[in-house]
């Protein structure tokens, strides 16, 4: 094994063995699920941990641990059988070193320590919905666990899927004390073997997983994944091109330009390398108004029509093609396309309705106006000075305030910026975790709700839509809230991004996650012919 990983900085390195081989330039800070709050943290986590359910490329739920699962009691029990066939790494740890099989009270314990405040961890919030003490997690036997909510919650089971959520060993918690957060332990595809902080992290394959594929093959397919923290993009597009990395993700600027023409597609000079696998994320890119009180009282924005002509000004497709690439979608609700829920209502651009609008609210070619000052961070000043050019058009002047990411940060959530932008990305995909921006129990700064919205109506269907448990019902609930949000206009949706991969051609079965989710366990490594692969 040392041989294997060791071969990781060789790109034609090959005894037979294959290394999956990827960069991530933000920093790796926990190895420890109940911490996996950070994206970095999660791709890496998702590869050492497994939990009850997992959910596919096509966010649909499928099982993992638990080969099956009921929901009873009105949506309010939910009780999951586990596999008997699924055993924790080898670790020194347990005695001699031997992995024992997962049971229902592993599941208790690591749920239990999630929400313990002693721990301390980002995911507490993943079991509010859960009957507090024992009642909440309960062992039947060592193969059937059951989970009590408090009142039905729909999104439930794919929160479950969360990283969160995964199984730990109580003995390897107890046994590395302050260091488990570099010695995982868990029933995941890999297994952890190196990890030098800041420099690179090397995995092996799990011998004893239980998942096979649909010919009965054992997963996964990969002998091991090395992974490096170079902080240099250019230097990882370098890496990518030149065969020492086989992915690269979240591709921006330089290398975005260098790699892919105005249409989103592998530039002629990288095709017969590289190829782009794309698909939508859940994630929704937006400028919001500070709807409270205390901020409309006198200003001219509080009129909802000139809401609407900021949002029917701005063309999102130009956006798309001139600032991502051809990266994205238009983006006319907070929810994104890939869920169910949107009501279609939506307005994009349409200079003619947007200063019709401008004109009935007084303002005319915005004459009279006051200056709109948008804050936001330098990742998006590319992208306000674009819609300030937009708004220019129609006599609307935006100032552009950017700011250091944690003033940022700060000062939405104080409520201290009257107009901003955001992004949101799902926790867990249900159009719920968009919808609930808009609900005013949830304003900031207790809550995401960063505009402060208070509408009734809207509240009452968002609390109506939490306890049905029918989809078809609940989706329409989701429906009219979502109308309602784009007549209210207290934020002008942009763009929906997708996720982005650039791959060797070499690399086979790798799929975009909508959650940017990683899933290695059926990647392979093949050899390509030369030329081959446009």
């Amino acid at each position: 094994m040392l041989l294997l990983l060791a071969a990781c900085g060789r790109p034609g390195a090959d005894d037979g063995r294959t290394v999956f081989r990827f960069n991530q330039y933000a920093a790796l800070t926990n190895l420890d699920p109940a911490f996996s709050s950070h994206m970095q943290n999660e791709k890496v986590c998702d590869q050492f941990f497994d939990g009850l359910v997992e959910m596919g490329a096509d966010l649909r739920v499928r099982p993992a641990i638990a080969a099956r699962w009921t929901i009873a009691d009105s949506g309010r029990l939910y009780t999951f059988h586990l596999r008997q066939d699924v055993w924790f790494h080898d670790s020194e740890a347990f005695p001699d070193g031997r992995g024992r099989l997962v049971t229902a009270q592993d599941f208790r314990y690591s749920f239990e320590r999630i929400r313990d405040p002693r721990v301390a961890s980002p995911g507490r919030w993943v079991f509010e919905h859960v009957v507090p003490g024992p009642e909440g997690f309960q062992v039947i036997d060592d193969s059937t666990f059951a989970v009590r909510l408090v009142r039905p919650f729909a999104p439930f089971i794919g929160i479950l899927c969360m990283v969160y959520t995964s199984v730990v060993p109580r003995e390897a918690v107890e046994h590395f004390g302050t260091e488990w957060r570099s010695r995982p332990v868990g029933a995941g595809p890999f297994r952890f073997f190196h990890w030098e902080e800041g420099v690179k992290l090397a995995m092996r394959r799990n011998e004893r997983y239980y998942q096979r594929d649909e010919a009965g093959e054992a997963l996964p397919y990969l002998d091991a994944i090395a992974i490096s923290f170079v902080k240099d993009r250019n230097a990882e597009f370098l890496g990518l091109v030149k065969g020492e990395f086989d992915m690269m993700s979240g591709v921006e600027g330089s290398a975005l330009n260098e790699m892919l023409d105005p249409l989103g597609r592998i530039r002629p000079k990288y095709a017969d390398r590289i190829r782009l696998i794309r698909t939508p994320s859940l994630e929704t890119s937006y400028l919001g108004f500070l709807m409270d009180s205390v901020a409309m009282r006198n200003s001219p924005w509080r009129d909802v029509r000139l809401r609407r002509a900021v949002n029917m000004a701005i063309d999102r497709q130009r956006i798309i093609s001139h600032i991502q690439h051809g990266i994205g979608v238009p983006a006319h609700s907070i929810i994104p396309p890939a869920l169910p829920g949107a009501s279609g209502r939506g307005r994009g651009y349409d200079a003619t309705e947007a200063r019709r609008l401008l004109a009935e609210a007084g303002f005319p070619d915005g004459q009279g106006l006051p200056v709109l000052t948008v804050a936001t961070t330098s990742t998006g000043l590319e992208l306000c000075e674009f819609i300030q050019h937009d708004l220019a058009a129609f006599g609307i002047r935006l100032a552009v305030d950017v700011l250091p990411l944690s003033t940022h940060i700060s000062g939405v959530a104080n409520r201290e910026h009257p107009f901003f932008r955001k992004n949101w990305s799902a926790d867990y995909p249900d159009a719920e975790n968009f919808l609930m921006l808009f609900v005013g129990a949830n304003s900031t700064p207790a809550g995401p709700n960063y505009t402060c919205l208070r509408n009734s109506t809207m509240d009452r269907l968002y609390a109506e839509a939490l306890s049905v448990v029918d989809d078809n019902m609940r989706i329409a609930l989701y429906e009219r809230m979502d109308s309602l949000v784009v007549a209210e206009a207290p934020a002008i949706f942009l763009t929906h991004n997708e996720v982005a991969l650039f791959v060797r051609h070499e690399v086979r079965g790798l799929e975009a996650h909508p959650m940017s989710r990683l899933d290695l366990c059926r990647v392979r490594k093949e050899p390509v012919a030369q030329g081959a692969g446009r």
